[in-house]
């Protein structure tokens, strides 16, 4: 070994050791920056946790905005007026909560699941903003005892008479309290009503729309790649298969889309 390279050493040693206090993740193993880049913490992962909160937030809000109108769209001649009048005050006050657009957060299972009270800001389920108002007491005691509570499945609970009660009282069955709950997590009933159609006509409408554009897009691909690719079938191919995918899924999303915000 040479003076030089013995020298080197320290200095090397040196350099290392301040690499590793100003930057731990420039040394670590290649598994260990993986997992900051892809990890729950990382950009990433906090953006996509940003995205699916959006998405539950607009899906939620659309399903209580669609139950809302068909609640006051039903049919109840055994009520009285004194209960409709309840019945629609409720109803406005569901009304305003979904347009406030602040629902709880399920911490307690890993799917999907309702929480009655959210553990973390205390933020109350739509059936809970209801209840809130006649029976706070009820909602706390619901929230500690069972807090993922289905009204569906409120049998032998504490919230089974008290809710019986607050809905005949009201004008209200329990099954319209279950609807206006999402039924999580088999299945949300996401269109609970289409406005003045049936709802197979308001599908069968988007679903036309969806057909429509994927023809149009599917012309206008076909006759901008025999433009750019004259005389090169390979690549013409591979074009109009790209493009073919692409529309497929444009016209699928917009059909859904537009399914999901009829009125």
């Amino acid at each position: 070994m040479s003076r030089h390279d013995s020298s080197r050493r320290p200095l090397l040693a040196a350099l290392v050791a301040w690499l590793r206090a100003r930057s731990p993740s420039l040394t670590a193993s290649p598994f260990a920056r993986g997992d900051s880049l892809l990890g729950p913490d990382s950009v990433l992962g906090r953006r996509l946790r940003r995205a699916h909160h959006a998405v539950e937030r607009f899906r939620v809000r659309e399903h209580l905005r669609r139950t809302e109108h068909a609640l006051r769209r039903a049919d109840r001649p055994d009520l009285t007026p004194e209960q409709r009048r309840r019945r629609e005050r409720h109803l406005d006050r569901l009304r305003a909560y979904w347009r406030r657009g602040r629902f709880p957060s399920n911490h307690a299972e890993s799917g999907r699941a309702p929480a009655f009270v959210s553990p973390d800001d205390g933020t109350l389920c739509a059936v809970a903003n209801l209840l809130e108002r006649d029976h706070p007491d009820l909602v706390a005691r619901t929230a500690t005892r069972d807090n993922t509570v289905r009204v569906e499945a409120v049998e032998g609970t504490p919230l089974e008479d008290s809710l019986a009660a607050w809905a005949e009282h009201n004008g209200f069955t329990r099954a319209e309290l279950a609807r206006v709950q999402p039924s999580y997590p088999h299945s949300v009933q996401f269109a609970t009503t289409c406005g003045p159609v049936a709802c197979w006509v308001a599908g069968a409408a988007c679903a036309l729309v969806g057909s429509a554009v994927f023809a149009t897009t599917e012309w206008v691909g076909y006759r901008l790649v025999g433009e750019w690719f004259p005389a090169k079938p390979l690549k013409r191919r591979a074009a109009l298969g790209y493009a073919t995918a692409m529309n497929g899924f444009l016209a699928v999303f917009l059909a859904l889309v537009l399914y999901a915000l009829f009125p």
